[in-house]
């Protein structure tokens, strides 16, 4: 009962000593008429104010930090671990952290969610440049499944115009976007200039098994190009 007793007493005071500079603060702007009780009720309010929008902001940066090590999935975790602390609370920085999230969540390929908050944040925030740019690559690979549909069931000349639209909105060189290009190119029977493109992109993408097998089978194509243009040239 002592030991209770002793830190009871000592609290008290070290609220005092962590709050003072803000219950100067209180009273300058409020006046002495408040009782000492309240102002260091306020003060204590302040100052976890403060260390909560800290947090909040060690939490963003860290986001950041996994965003650019390509963590995405650990991104989104600290992103939203970071809006909760928000306590639903919406200002410059809970609107920075969710156009983060957005990023990290395309990046994912969670197209869905990264829809639904760049649909929260322009709700929410007006039609900004940067939720415009983040809305039209999310178009763009909406186009782009629509194309690999497209291919699928063999309408090339459906798969050539999302193909199109795709590229118009400025990510000529994503990965999925330039292996559709590579199936468009040999379904058409452009065989050498499927050929060049896949040895491009797997330049790029080295591990890539699917396009490894393409390269295999264009090969043999290319080959018997060039051995029918050899006859042709002897006769």
């Amino acid at each position: 009962m002592a030991m209770q007793t002793e830190v009871a007493s000592v609290q008290p005071e070290r609220t005092d000593r962590i709050s003072e500079s803000v219950k100067i603060m209180l009273k300058y702007i409020i006046g002495e008429k408040l009782p000492g009780r309240i102002l260091v009720i306020l003060a204590l309010m302040l100052f976890l104010t403060s260390c909560s929008s800290k947090k909040i902001n060690d939490l963003r940066l860290k986001g950041i930090e996994e965003l650019q090590k390509a963590k995405y999935e650990d991104a989104i975790e600290s992103f939203n671990e970071a809006m909760e602390l928000s306590d639903g609370k919406v200002g410059e920085l809970q609107l920075d952290i969710m156009t983060y999230r957005a990023e990290a969540e395309y990046m994912t390929g969670d197209y869905e969610a990264a829809q639904k908050t760049i649909d929260t944040l322009r709700e929410v925030d007006g039609d900004k440049e940067n939720y415009r740019k983040i809305q039209s690559q999310l178009d763009a690979k909406k186009l782009i499944t629509e194309a690999t549909e497209a291919l699928n069931n063999g309408d090339c000349d459906t798969a050539r115009q999302k193909l199109d639209e795709a590229s118009a909105l400025g990510i000529k060189n994503d990965r999925e976007l330039r292996f559709d290009e590579i199936v468009y190119l040999e379904k058409t029977a452009q065989w050498e200039a499927a050929y060049n493109a896949v040895k491009e992109y797997l330049e790029q993408y080295p591990s890539d098994k699917e396009a490894k097998r393409e390269l295999k089978f264009l090969e043999t194509r290319v080959d018997a190009l060039e051995s029918n243009e050899a006859l042709s040239n002897l006769q």
